[in-house]
């Protein structure tokens, strides 16, 4: 058991408190993460972690924003020769979109997540589809995965290329004569690494999970008992492995009157007494029950109430790695105007881009690669641009103007999100500009283009219409 706690509080309180409600630690071994008696149990319980993005507004919309930006701003299939075109059909379609973000969502929420392969009779790859990671469980032997809603089961063969084997996909077994009704789908599992799991991962924000659960109480405090009681003096947070019995229709209730009586006891022993806001969160950590005690001024103790608030809302965008400006709350004014797109752009190269590099090679080497068998075809993701459209365009008539791109290079590259494209072949197409004045003439003599500058203000008023459609 781990404590921790501010120098005004005993050590010996606390325990006294843990002790009376036989909180305990409990330690999962090696071979408990490799063997379990049917599937290997998760080392952080998915119906716990699924809570945390209830209990917090913030926690959930950063997994939605990261996975909405890793997915959304656009792909591109990257290929040497003629693109398949199946694999294009697949791709392009707007439902594989759909599906890895609900993938990369249940990934970073979890730490683990399932995408389901539909095939053909044939065997030839039509679709693909997320299996949600709530109630996907991953077999002992590692070559099955199991999905239990209720009473209903449906077994998944772990994908790995070449394997002919066939699993019943109602009993879990593997069969040689099954008819294709009864053939259990294939499933690709993917998850992050970690020491405490080799199948499940460890979602990033566990360390966090304090914050998560403070930013919720504080909500649910100014909602329901500011009025009553005022602002607390004291944030406890305890988070661990807590035994409150054997009866599971109870156990809310159960959690809802020891942290009410734990409130109590904090409140009769400190050396301070005053008001607790205490929060329980029940997990299967290694480190087992952690306490933690956040001691609110009493001087301008509403300022540090707000502070408590903003702070733990910082630790949460941080240990998402997410700017605030990206969720609505940044400046965008004046010099902060500035500063707000660098934090974007360095969000985009760093978080994003980092997230977007596992998709696309998720998607190159289990589907492109193994499915389709195509070596020579790479899936690329494209960052999202959160620059202003209109700032750009004002950034590209200046390059234009003085000289730093062709016309057609402007069209293409500033003017695409708009509607408007301009073939190479067309024949102002590498014009160029000084001050709205072709400079045509040094670069092609006599044989330039008829009109230039008409056919400059002719982009210029189309493009300025469209904006102001």
């Amino acid at each position: 058991m781990k404590i921790v706690s501010s120098n005004f509080l005993k050590d010996a309180v606390i325990k006294s408190v843990l002790e009376e409600y036989e909180v305990r630690s409990q330690e999962l071994v090696e071979d408990e993460l490799k063997y379990g008696s049917t599937i290997i149990e998760p080392v952080y319980d998915p119906f716990l972690l699924r809570d945390l993005r209830e209990m917090s507004g913030l926690h959930d919309l950063c997994i939605s924003t990261k996975a909405e930006d890793t997915i959304l701003s656009g792909k591109k299939i990257v290929c040497d020769g003629e693109i398949d075109n199946d694999l294009e059909g697949l791709i392009e379609d707007f439902d594989f979109e759909e599906q890895l973000e609900s993938f990369v969502e249940d990934f970073d929420t979890y730490g683990f997540s399932g995408m389901e392969l539909l095939k053909e009779d044939a065997g030839k790859l039509i679709g693909i589809n997320h299996v949600n990671s709530l109630y996907l469980r991953m077999c002992k032997d590692k070559e099955r995965a199991v999905q239990k809603i209720g009473t209903n089961e449906i077994y998944f063969k772990i994908f790995k290329k070449d394997d002919t084997k066939k699993l019943n996909k109602y009993t879990g077994d593997f069969e040689d004569n099954l008819s294709l009704e009864d053939q259990a789908h294939e499933l690709i599992w993917f998850n992050r690494k970690s020491e405490e799991s080799k199948v499940y991962g460890k979602p990033v924000y566990i360390s966090e999970i304090e914050a998560i659960m403070t930013d919720n109480a504080i909500i649910n405090y100014q909602k329901g008992h500011f009025n009553a009681h005022g602002i607390p003096n004291y944030m406890i947070t305890v988070t661990g492995t807590i035994d409150i019995g054997d009866d599971e229709d109870n156990k809310e209730d159960a959690l809802d009157a020891w942290e009410s009586d734990l409130e109590k006891e904090f409140q009769q022993i400190s050396n301070t007494p005053g008001t607790a806001l205490c929060m329980v969160l029940p997990s299967a950590e290694k480190d087992g029950v952690q306490v933690n005690v956040t001691k609110i001024g009493d001087e301008k103790k509403e300022g540090s109430f707000l502070e408590l608030s903003e702070s733990v809302r910082n630790r949460i965008r941080e240990i998402h790695k997410i700017p605030k400006e990206r969720l609505g709350a940044g400046t965008s004014e004046g010099i902060a105007s500035n500063r707000t797109k660098e934090l974007l752009k360095n969000y985009s190269n760093t978080t994003i881009r980092n997230s977007q590099r596992r998709i696309a090679s998720f998607v190159t080497k289990k589907i492109i690669r193994s499915c389709f068998g195509i070596a020579d075809t790479i899936l690329e993701m494209i960052q999202p641009n959160f620059d202003n459209e209109e700032d750009k365009i004002k950034t590209g008539i200046h390059i234009l103007q003085n000289g730093g791109a062709t016309l057609g290079e402007f069209v293409n590259t500033f003017c695409s999100a708009y509607g408007f494209s301009m073939d190479e072949s067309d024949e102002f197409y590498n014009s160029r500009f000084m001050n709205n004045q072709s400079l045509d003439s040094v670069v092609y003599g006599d044989n330039k283009p008829t009109d230039p500058e008409s056919k400059l203000s002719d982009v210029v008023n189309n493009l300025e219409n469209k904006i102001n459609e």
